[in-house]
């Protein structure tokens, strides 16, 4: 994956010198089905097949054993039952209910982050709120990644909501996949050697979005004016895809030189 940098390099510089504002950013995509999102799936990313090098072992109850739980999350497939990837609830204000690591082969460059969670019985369950960490020395430190919430913009602390808190999901929709990205077009991280996902609960009944606070979410400085969620999402594929390889430089650069000519006739 190293073998890339040439051309990342060349992308980095042309970004850092001519797209103003590129930033971490996230986008939400939800689907009606439980199912329909499973095409969005990354097929060999850097994280398939891993499982997480941290394991609490920390399930809802109703969660099936494995390959229902971690080996679930990274299989490249969408649920494989009704209760595929449960995680606990009641987590603790303010406290995650599931922290995964993946030590990935070698230094990496990511291009996107993509997390995918539902509930075939289309409630709150569905969204998803993660804080991600990024070590590129092996382990030895980590440090936030970005991090995005609608409605309220950009944050350093890498934390991510799927939606807004107040959103209610009262059936419309089964699945949810939030993509993480550049929107400048340039890669998320360089030479990433491990990553941490910390995923939080995510309603409090009613199929209400909420933030894992009571009062300020430290992560973000803001009150949602919600109670703490205490149920938690099902998660059923997790994405760390990587910067293209070689034979697809010439169409990133291209894509790159689009964005900067789209917003420089602006």
């Amino acid at each position: 994956m190293r073998v890339f940098s040439a051309c990342l390099g060349l992308v980095t510089a042309i970004a850092t010198m001519q797209i103003a504002g590129a930033a971490i950013t996230s986008t939400t995509t939800h689907g009606a089905g439980g199912n329909d999102l499973n095409g969005s799936i990354a097929v060999g990313d850097a994280i398939s097949g891993l499982i997480s090098s941290i394991d609490d072992g920390n399930w809802h109850g109703a969660t099936p054993s494995e390959p229902e739980r971690l080996q679930a999350l990274t299989d490249d497939a969408g649920p494989i039952s009704n209760l595929t990837g449960l995680l606990n609830d009641f987590p603790g204000a303010g406290l995650p209910t599931k922290r995964l690591q993946y030590d990935l082969a070698g230094p990496t460059d990511i291009q996107k982050i993509q997390i995918l969670t539902g509930n075939f019985g289309g409630d709150g369950r569905v969204f998803s709120t993660a804080v991600i960490n990024v070590s590129t020395n092996n382990g030895g430190s980590f440090s936030p990644l970005g991090g995005f919430v609608p409605g309220l913009g950009a944050n350093s602390a890498g934390y991510y909501q799927s939606d807004a808190s107040g959103v209610v999901n009262s059936g419309q929709w089964q699945s949810t996949l939030l993509a993480i990205s550049d929107d400048g077009g340039t890669p998320l991280a360089l030479g990433i050697t491990n990553l941490t996902i910390d995923l939080f609960a995510v309603d409090n009944t009613g199929g209400e979005n909420r933030d894992p606070f009571d009062g300020i979410n430290s992560y973000t400085g803001v009150d949602d004016g919600l109670t703490a969620a205490i149920a938690s999402p099902l998660v059923w594929e997790i994405d760390v895809i990587p910067v293209p390889e070689p034979a697809s430089c010439l169409l990133l650069l291209a894509g790159l030189g689009s964005t900067l000519l789209t917003r420089r006739n602006r």
